[in-house]
């Protein structure tokens, strides 16, 4: 999977609550002075983004 289809997976999934989602926040904005808190599922998303990035570049 290239980076541009993994960005428009992730980004599509944001949009589309599941069930398991729903009545549950996955973030708390502001939580730490404008920081957000990731689920665990959202963040090794994101740690497994930048790793492709750094090894594509």
């Amino acid at each position: 999977m290239n980076f541009m289809s993994y960005v428009a997976e992730v980004s599509r999934e944001w949009g589309e609550p599941n069930a398991r989602d729903m009545g549950r926040m996955t973030s708390q904005p502001k939580a730490k002075g404008e920081m957000y808190i990731l689920n665990d599922g959202m963040n090794m998303k994101a740690k497994i983004a930048a790793m492709e990035r750094r090894l594509k570049s």
